[in-house]
């Protein structure tokens, strides 16, 4: 029986779409393109995601390394936190399954400063039973070590859990640990996709 519902939260509870946002400073898809590769994908990305770096010391070392992209790197850095906005047709999922008498959890790669924006601007996170956070834990999905930080902090029987996510790769540790899964992409009809797991929703 499921009892514990777990969200991500990018692409899940919020949008997270750089490459549209990006759009708002340049229309060059070839630069568009250039930052993705080489600042969303980077190592200081990364190590934002796990805790390790502040946003002040991503955004020197980023600019050092491309000097030539400082006006960019700076506006996407003063900026990026905006796109974090609700997907509003999840999150009356999640106002529905707490009335429904389930629980509720995030297990998230997010920085330590976009959860404490999101959580400032959208009441609705505080309905979550508990929480994970990358920035936080200082380790990150897909390391097994993140879902069973989870599980154990917060007592969960992995066979009684969903994970949703919108990144397949990160759903298999949680499957092999037991819980069942969702693949959230755009198009997903997330409370479809509870349904057919027998979740009243």
């Amino acid at each position: 029986m499921i009892n514990n519902i777990i969200f991500d939260l990018g692409n899940v509870l919020f949008r997270w779409k750089p490459e549209k946002f990006l759009l708002r400073f340049t229309k060059d898809k070839q630069e568009i393109k250039w930052f993705l590769d080489n600042i969303i994908h980077s190592r200081e990305w990364l190590n934002l995601d796990r805790g390790l770096i502040t946003l002040e010391d991503a955004r020197i070392q980023l600019i050092s390394q491309y000097p030539q992209k400082q006006d960019l790197i700076t506006l996407f850095f003063n900026n990026w936190m905006e796109m974090l906005t609700p997907i509003e047709k999840n999150v009356s999922i999640v106002k529905d399954l707490k009335k429904n008498g389930f629980k509720i959890y995030i297990l998230s790669n997010y920085i330590e400063a976009a959860f404490d924006y999101i959580r400032k601007n959208n009441d609705f996170l505080s309905l979550f039973d508990g929480k994970i956070i990358s920035g936080l834990e200082k380790v990150n999905k897909p390391d097994k070590k993140i879902y069973e930080i989870l599980i154990k902090k917060y007592a969960l029987n992995p066979k009684e859990c969903v994970f949703i996510d919108d990144v397949k790769p990160f759903l298999r540790p949680a499957k092999k640990l037991g819980m069942k899964v969702i693949w959230n992409i755009e198009y997903t009809d997330l409370r479809g996709e509870l349904k057919k797991l027998g979740i009243k929703i």
